[in-house]
């Protein structure tokens, strides 16, 4: 079966699920200490606020610890991972804040690039695999497949939405955006695994753009993103680790005017 890769012509950008597997040979050390570690990191190998050292790391995959120091930089970028004064690397937290924003990005990322798509147009090979994919969350449904194999192909499905957007950059953009997400997605399934896209989501997108409606791909893409970003929240805030959380006091506010020193607004007596 064809996917990203047979579909999108010249060098696409690749979600990093779909290169899991993939021949490394043409990348240096450096770049495959990446790729390793950073895969870790999305597919909570190493989980939010784990810690670990270069050395351990290089043990693991028998290589020097230069390389295994150079990926790690790139990780820092990337904001995956915090160094730590004479202690190593921590996995960055996932949190609710970051969580929302970073679905807020992908709403106005993949909507425009849902309506660029539709307007340019996208291929027959390429709207075939479209189909194929906008299928899977019926055969989850049914228990025909599994958890794995659903949020592959809704990832593959908008990486495919994104090369088709006109826009490389734009393309990139989006591809980064998901790599973050599916750690977070990978977060929630462990929480409530009954998390997944309803049956007819991704088939209204693809429907979208066949017909060449952009203003309806566009929508039709948000509204996706958007009924993710609300699932995932309400499924991380059911979280131990939230409801464990201490509530703060909020930061002080200016007195109104007329109000009483001392007397917080609304006391009396």
């Amino acid at each position: 079966m064809s996917d990203i890769h047979d579909v999108v012509a010249g060098t696409p950008h690749v979600p990093a699920l779909l290169l899991v597997g993939g021949d490394e040979s043409g990348l240096d050390r450096t770049s495959q200490a990446y790729r390793a570690i950073r895969r870790q990191i999305i597919d909570l190998t190493l989980p939010p606020g784990s810690g670990f050292t270069e050395t351990s790391l290089a043990q693991q995959w028998g290589i020097s610890k230069t390389p295994v120091r150079e990926a790690l930089a790139r990780l820092r970028r990337d904001g995956l991972v915090t160094a730590l004064p004479r202690a190593g690397y921590v996995v960055s937290p996932i949190t609710l804040q970051d969580t929302d924003d970073l679905c807020a990005l992908r709403s106005l990322l993949s909507g425009e690039a849902a309506g660029a798509a539709a307007r340019l147009g996208v291929t027959a090979p390429a709207l075939e695999r479209l189909e194929a994919l906008s299928r899977v969350p019926f055969a989850l449904a049914a228990g025909e497949t599994g958890q794995e194999e659903s949020l592959r192909a809704g990832i593959e499905f908008e990486g495919v939405i994104a090369n088709f957007s006109g826009n490389s950059r734009l393309g990139k953009a989006i591809v980064d955006v998901l790599d973050e997400l599916e750690r977070v997605l990978r977060m929630a399934a462990l929480i409530d695994p009954g998390i997944a896209s309803p049956p007819g989501e991704l088939g209204t997108v693809f429907e979208r753009l066949r017909e060449r409606d952009a203003d309806g791909a566009q929508d039709a893409m948000r509204a996706r993103c958007e009924r993710v970003r609300h699932d995932v929240l309400r499924v991380l805030a059911k979280s131990a680790s939230v409801s464990r959380a201490h509530i703060e006091l909020p930061a002080p506010s200016s007195p109104r005017p007329g109000a009483t020193a001392g007397k917080p607004p609304g006391a009396s007596g």
